[in-house]
């Protein structure tokens, strides 16, 4: 409390009025992202239409009324071509230099990050370089080994923001992305002594600044459980996610909180994320969250940012390989569950491998691919942001018995009857199943053929995929080997795969080049 005088003149009206006044604005704006995977440009939506970017993003913050900050929960860098060209500084650079104006509370650009299981995919050292360079601060309880020139990496950072004290808690997602550094699992004990050591700062609000999401059907959460278990006493307000490319802006977790928001991917939009406190005690009294679509029609692009990237943009990708005559979906549309995409990738990458080295059948995973194919022209951008990352390929064990409970974990019921498989396996194989959600078991595999004969469950088959999927990275973990898997890689990317596909199309140039999908039924649902 401050001392005021009793008698004052009107001259010292202003400074008697900030004694009653309390020093704290009433509200505090976040803007969330997650997984721009270098997505610096507005590019086209699922209705064809532009959509996302740095330079729409800058437009929507410019017109921001309250003071706000930039959070971004990781993936940031890896994942385009331009980003991985320049091993991700474009995508520091950028994040640096957003948010021109006076209403953002770091000056300008982000406050602050953690690290996703993709950013290293470069590497550790050029990962802590290319943090090194950026203005905000690093964040991650769990990661471990990461070294950052002149700069720390930090499990939480206590901000000031306009009066308002505010604790920002970091963590990280293994994968195979981490390479070169340690992520250690934090046990509910570690949280409780964490999260204690923050609240001894009485800080008005905690936010946790997460590559993981609780919605997430590959993987269940590695903060879920610990959130559940310590509610309400974890003291955290805001859980700011990732990493599953989905957009949420709820309560999941029961009345006590907190309030759980993923921000989708590619920069296709941001969550505005508004914490209101108390006028006369600055205590937090509410939080709530609003998903903004990168719209350039409704919002525009900021000719400065614009400006900027299209210096950095990669011209020879507008180059035309094929032309697309119907939409090749990222999820099924119809009774097969296998998607299409995925199905073309499975059986080529089985022809490929043919001459080096007998393969049973081959499979390929739905979230490899980023998005749908709309029709027109396919790009050579188009080819680059459809698989971007640099997976493997690569052969291994697996028993029939193991590949059923895996394809059925694989298999996904939905009670509008759109169903899905998480993988689609070559031509070669075919299988049938039925669908029991009050079943504990909801998916129940009944016929496996290969090559039109009964798979048998004791045999010993060599399968092909992506290199994470027999360690039972993220959307492999049903198919996770752990004895006897004889994993060989392939120099060979999912990403060239591709090109290989629209290459060998037939036709003499790239009009005539028509891709389409395979059209036979693999994984059929039966009463």
């Amino acid at each position: 409390m401050f001392w005021c005088q009793k008698s004052v003149s009107w001259a010292l009206l202003p400074a008697l009025l900030c004694c009653f006044s309390p020093l704290w604005a009433e509200k505090l704006v976040l803007y969330h992202t997650s997984d721009i995977h270098g997505y610096y440009f507005a590019r086209p939506g699922k209705n064809g239409q532009p959509l996302g970017g740095f330079a729409v993003l800058e437009n929507v913050l410019l017109q921001e009324k309250e003071p706000f900050v930039l959070l971004d929960s990781g993936d940031f860098s890896s994942g385009n071509k331009e980003a991985n060209s320049s091993d991700g500084r474009y995508s520091i650079d950028l994040m640096n230099h957003a948010g021109k104006t006076p209403k953002n509370l770091s000056g300008q650009g982000y406050a602050a990050l953690t690290v996703g299981n993709h950013d290293s995919d470069f590497g550790a050292e050029t990962l802590g370089q290319m943090l090194g360079g950026f203005n905000g601060e690093i964040l991650s309880a769990n990661l471990q080994g990461l070294q950052i020139p002149g700069k720390a990496l930090r499990p939480y950072y206590i901000f000031n923001w306009n009066g308002h004290k505010i604790a920002v808690i970091g963590f990280s997602m293994d994968g195979p992305g981490m390479s070169g550094m340690e992520l250690a699992r934090l046990s509910n004990a570690d949280w409780e002594k964490l999260l204690a050591e923050v609240r001894s700062h009485k800080p008005q609000a905690v936010i946790l600044l997460a590559h993981d999401s609780i919605a997430d059907p590959r993987k269940p959460s590695q903060l879920l459980d610990m959130l559940a278990q310590l509610q309400p006493a974890s003291g955290i307000d805001v859980f700011l996610g990732g990493h599953a490319h989905l957009q949420h802006a709820q309560r999941k977790l029961g009345p006590q909180g907190p309030l759980f928001v993923e921000s989708g991917s590619m920069l296709e939009g941001v969550s505005r994320v508004e914490l209101n406190f108390d006028d006369d005690s600055g205590l937090l009294t509410s939080a709530n969250a609003e998903y903004i679509a990168l719209n350039p029609a409704k919002w525009g692009e900021n000719k400065a940012v614009k400006a900027k990237l299209d210096q950095l943009e990669d011209k020879t990708l507008t180059r035309v390989f094929a032309a697309v005559p119907t939409t090749l979906y990222k999820y099924p549309q119809g009774p097969d569950a296998a998607p299409d995409v995925a199905k073309l990738l499975a059986d080529y990458m089985k022809t490929w491998l043919e001459p080096q080295e007998k393969v049973d059948f081959a499979m390929f995973q739905l979230p490899g691919v980023r998005r749908d194919i709309l029709p027109g022209n396919l790009t050579g951008r188009d080819l680059a942001e459809l698989l971007p990352y640099t997976e493997y390929v690569s052969t291994f064990n697996i028993t029939g018995k193991k590949f059923k409970q895996a394809a059925e974990e694989s298999l996904k019921c939905n009670p509008d009857g759109k169903n899905y498989s998480l993988f689609a396996y070559s031509d070669n194989v075919y299988i049938e199943y039925k669908c029991r959600p009050n079943k504990k078991r909801p998916v129940k595999i009944t016929k496996i053929l290969l090559n039109g004969k009964k798979m048998s469950v004791r045999k010993v088959y060599r399968a092909a995929a992506i290199a994470h999927i027999p360690d039972g990275y993220f959307e492999g973990a049903p198919f996770k080997i752990t004895r006897n898997k004889q994993k060989k890689i392939y120099k060979k990317t999912s990403g060239e795969l591709l090109f290989d596909i629209v290459e060998q199309l037939p036709g003499a140039n790239p009009s005539e080049k028509q891709l389409t999908a395979p059209s036979d039924l693999r994984i059929k649902q039966v009463q």
